[in-house]
């Protein structure tokens, strides 16, 4: 008991940072507290590890401790949430609230995970040791492949759609119209900016992208014209390559603008690493937002240049 009671936390833990892994791929700069995660790792795990013998043992009262954990659990994610809102006033660009709540969400599921392939892996070890009479040794074994298995395949399962999986990213040329208008690519309007000195750091120095919906669906258009969307879209180009910006230069602020004619989302923004490469590589890394795919499922059969075509 106690041999496989430490390996389920051990294969808990290690699901944990197999999973803190995908979170800085895809959460880039959000604060991970090395230290913080290892501890929720190592409860979740014991939790997990504990509730098997608990079962056989016909210990029923103590899995009430599951619904504490829980409880405990949806605490942390509200902390998060709270930690990620109070850094809002002093970030250049903003995560939004849809991305603060979709990290907080997934930093709460992280946890779980913990749980189930402990819980798996202890489960697997009394299975073999008592049904099959295998040795100690080979139980443990196997159980804690079948539990690293688990834990990559959570990891495949909860890996989010990022941008580029819905949409192609091309670069577009910035130029102004009518003296101080911007203009990207095709789409006009895009917004007025008064100051020579601005207008001609943006030639020089700015980069401009066109995000073209996949398939022409409008499923994905309305996905990447979500405002939390367009706003997790921002923040990652800042938090991956910068932006060339103070706090009183509303000028350099990238403001997404639809271009209608083909559904696409245009961007201009003066970085700090003028790379396109990179540029691209940020917004098609963008994961997507929960609340922003779920918002136009009945026009995933529509195309944008013929309605109602199935």
């Amino acid at each position: 008991m106690d041999k496989i009671f430490f390996i389920g936390i051990i294969i808990g833990i290690l699901s944990r940072l197999i999973m803190l892994h995908l979170d800085q791929k895809q959460y880039p700069t959000e604060p991970n507290i090395l230290l913080s995660q290892l501890v929720l790792a190592f409860v979740a795990s014991a939790l997990g590890s504990l509730l098997v013998p608990a079962l056989i043992e016909r210990s029923y009262t103590s899995i009430t401790f599951l619904s504490l954990a829980a409880q405990q659990f949806r605490q942390v994610r509200d902390n998060r949430r709270d930690t990620l809102q109070n850094l809002e006033d002093v970030q250049l660009i903003q995560r939004g609230n849809a991305f603060i709540e979709e990290i907080a969400r997934t930093y709460e599921v992280r946890s779980y995970t913990c749980i189930v392939t402990s819980f798996l892996t202890v489960g697997i070890y009394y299975i073999i040791s008592s049904e099959f009479k295998l040795g100690d040794t080979t139980s443990i074994i196997i159980s804690s492949i079948c539990g690293l298995v688990l834990a990559f395949i959570l990891k495949k399962l909860l890996t989010r759609q990022s941008i580029g999986d819905i949409a192609d990213v091309v670069p577009a040329k910035i130029s102004f119209v009518d003296e101080c208008i911007m203009q990207i690519g095709e789409l006009k309007g895009i917004t007025n900016i008064g100051l020579e000195v601005d207008r001609e750091k943006y030639l020089s120095q700015g980069l401009g992208i066109e995000i073209i919906p996949k398939d022409k669906s409008y499923a994905n258009v309305g996905t990447i014209y979500d405002p939390g969307q367009r706003q997790a879209i921002i923040y990652n180009i800042y938090s991956r390559i910068g932006i060339l910006r103070e706090e009183d230069e509303p000028a350099f602020y990238p403001l997404p603008r639809m271009n209608l004619n083909n559904g696409s989302l245009m961007i201009a923004v003066v970085p700090v690493d003028k790379d396109i490469n990179k540029l691209i590589d940020a917004v098609k890394s963008c994961p997507i937002l929960s609340s922003a795919k779920g918002k136009n499922v009945s026009l995933k059969n529509y195309k944008i240049d013929k309605k109602g075509s199935v």
